[in-house]
C-alpha cells in the first residue's frame, strides 16, 4: 500500500482540492509569479501559512545542515515512498501551523498528536501507511483505459517539492528527502519571514543561472524555467464572506441608530442582529456618533460590501474552474478520443483532421520555443537585478 501512490500535477486548485478532501479547513494555494518585492502584495500576509516551491531535481550534494526537528520544535518527516512529495511537503508545512490560526481537521489532528515521539523516519512511514492522505492523493490518478508501460532505462526529468515555514520567528526548509529541517535564518527585525523565504528561493533559481552560464549555454546547462512557488493561505471565499457579513452588521446598527433619530433611512438588507459579532459595536455606541459619522459609517461599510462582493465573485468563479479542471484530470477521454476518430474516418474527415491538427502542433511547438527564449532572456536579466520571474507548473 506505501508504494502505491500516483504523480499528481503541480496546481493550486488540485492542492487546495487535496487538503479539503485529507480534512484540513479554511485553506488555499496562490501561485506566486514573482521574486521581487511585490511578490506577496496582493495576499493577507498574517494568514499566509506557508510556502511551497518546486524545482527541477539533480541529485547534486547539498552541503548545508540540517537540524534536528524535534530540538526546535518542528514536525517534520522524511520522504519514505516515490511520488508523493507534493503531498509530504503539503503536510510538513501545515503541521507546523499554530492550532489557533488552522483547524487541521480530525485525521490530520490525530495523525498529529500519533506520531509526536516518532523520529522522521518514522514519521514518513506513518504518512506512508496513512490511508486517508494515500486515498486523498490518489484521487487524483489520471484515469486511462489504456496501460502504457514505459522503457525502464527511460530516464526524464526529476522534480521536487519542498516547503518553507516560519517558526519562533525564524525560517525553516522542508525537504523529505534530507534528514532534518535546514534553519535558514532569523527573521530581521520590522521583516514579515516570507522576505526571508523569498531570498533564499532566489538564491536558488540565480544558482541554476550560473551554472549555465558556466556551461557555456549547452542544452544539457541551459537556464532552468521550471519552478513553481505556491502559498498557503486562508481560504479567501470564506474570509470575503465573512466580511460581507460583519460590514452589514455593522451598517444596520448604523442605520437603525439614524432612524432612531427620525432620519430617513433606506434599509437594504436585514441581518438577524442577535447573531452579530461581539466585536460590533453596540447601538449605544453608534447613537452617541453625529449624525454626519454615522451616515459616513453606513456609506463605508456599503462601499466595503460592494469591493468584497467583486472578491467573492472572482474566488468563486476561481473555485468553478478548479472544479472543471480536477473533473477533467480524474475523467478517462480515451473512449472519447476513440468514438470521435471512428466519426471522422467514417466520413472521410480523419487524415484532413490529422494533418491540421499536426500542423497547429508544430505551430505551438515554434511558438513554446520562442517564448522560452525571451523567458530565459528575461530571467537571466531580473535575477541579475535582484529580482527574479518565473511560471512554469509542472508535475512531480
Amino acid at each position: 500500500m506505501g508504494d502505491d501512490w500516483c504523480t499528481i500535477e503541480s496546481d493550486p486548485g488540485v492542492f487546495t482540492q487535496l487538503c479539503q478532501e485529507i480534512g484540513v479547513k479554511g485553506v488555499q494555494f496562490e501561485e506566486i509569479y514573482s521574486l521581487g518585492p511585490e511578490a506577496f502584495a496582493s495576499l493577507d500576509l498574517d494568514k499566509l501559512y506557508g510556502l511551497v516551491f518546486l524545482f527541477k531535481w539533480k541529485g547534486e550534494a547539498d552541503p548545508r545542515p540540517t537540524v534536528d526537528a524535534s530540538d526546535h520544535g518542528i514536525f517534520f518527516a522524511q520522504q519514505v515512498i516515490h511520488n508523493a512529495c507534493a503531498t509530504q511537503a503539503i503536510l510538513s508545512t501545515l503541521m507546523n501551523v499554530p492550532s489557533d490560526k488552522l483547524d487541521l481537521g480530525p485525521h490530520l489532528k490525530e495523525f498529529k498528536e500519533f506520531t509526536v515521539g516518532l523520529d522522521p523516519q518514522m514519521k514518513g512511514l506513518a504518512v506512508s501507511n496513512s490511508e486517508p492522505i494515500r486515498k486523498a492523493h490518489n484521487s487524483f490518478r489520471q484515469q486511462t483505459s489504456f496501460e502504457i508501460v514505459h522503457d525502464k532505462n527511460e530516464k526524464g526529468d526529476a522534480f521536487h517539492f519542498i516547503g518553507y515555514i516560519c517558526h519562533e520567528n525564524k525560517v525553516y526548509e522542508l525537504d523529505g528527502l534530507k534528514a532534518g529541517p535546514v534553519l535558514i535564518g532569523a527573521v530581521p527585525d520590522g521583516a514579515h519571514w516570507t522576505e526571508t523565504a523569498r531570498e533564499e528561493i532566489r538564491k536558488r533559481i540565480e544558482t541554476y543561472t550560473q551554472k549555465a552560464a558556466a556551461s557555456g549555454g549547452s542544452e544539457e546547462g541551459s537556464v532552468e524555467l521550471r519552478f513553481n512557488l505556491m502559498a498557503i493561505v486562508a481560504n479567501q471565499l470564506h474570509d470575503a464572506e465573512q466580511q460581507i457579513l460583519r460590514a452589514r452588521y455593522l451598517r444596520q446598527r448604523a442605520n437603525i441608530s439614524l432612524v432612531s433619530r427620525g432620519e430617513d433611512v433606506e434599509l437594504v438588507d436585514e441581518v438577524d442582529d442577535d447573531d452579530a459579532p461581539a466585536d460590533i459595536p453596540s447601538f449605544e455606541d453608534l447613537s452617541a456618533k453625529d449624525v454626519a459619522d454615522a451616515k459616513a459609517l453606513v456609506a463605508e461599510q456599503t462601499c466595503k460590501i460592494e469591493e468584497l462582493s467583486k472578491v467573492l465573485e472572482v474566488e468563486k468563479k476561481k473555485r468553478d474552474k478548479w472544479t472543471r479542471e480536477n473533473n477533467l484530470r480524474r475523467a478517462d477521454l480515451v473512449p472519447l478520443a476513440l468514438c470521435a476518430m471512428r466519426h471522422l474516418a467514417r466520413v472521410g474527415a480523419l487524415m484532413p483532421a490529422f494533418e491540421k491538427g499536426k500542423e497547429v502542433h508544430l505551430k505551438r511547438v515554434e511558438e513554446k520555443k520562442a517564448a522560452d527564449e525571451r523567458m530565459q532572456i528575461a530571467v537571466t536579466s531580473t535575477l541579475a537585478n535582484a529580482g527574479g520571474g518565473w511560471h512554469a507548473p509542472e508535475e512531480e
